[in-house]
């Protein structure tokens, strides 16, 4: 008789900005599909400035943007990518509580 196993999701952990940037360019890419290329831009646009302003800026917008995507995604996002947005996004919120 088998055993089934649970499934385990690894938790997205970022390191760096550049590894933040990445991710917002990866869901970006995930997002381009009809009905979500307005979320699709918003984060594409958090991403573009990631050099151009302090990082607490940089995470400041993408926080606004990841919010914004996790509240009007409807199901666009698969559960992988959803788990992935709430890690990004908890430790996000993580990285201003300690300011």
């Amino acid at each position: 008789m088998s055993r089934l196993r649970p499934i385990v999701v690894k938790a997205m952990k970022l390191s760096n900005n550049r590894e933040l940037y990445e991710y917002l360019l990866l869901l970006a890419s995930q997002l381009e599909s009809p009905g979500a290329e307005v979320l699709s831009k918003e984060v594409s646009a958090a991403s573009r400035i990631a050099g151009g302003i302090p990082a607490t800026e940089f995470l400041g917008e993408s926080r606004i943007a990841l919010r914004h995507v996790l509240a009007k995604e409807n199901g666009i996002l698969n559960q992988t990518e959803r788990a992935d947005l709430l890690d990004v996004l908890k430790q996000l919120d993580e990285a201003f509580d300690r300011r």
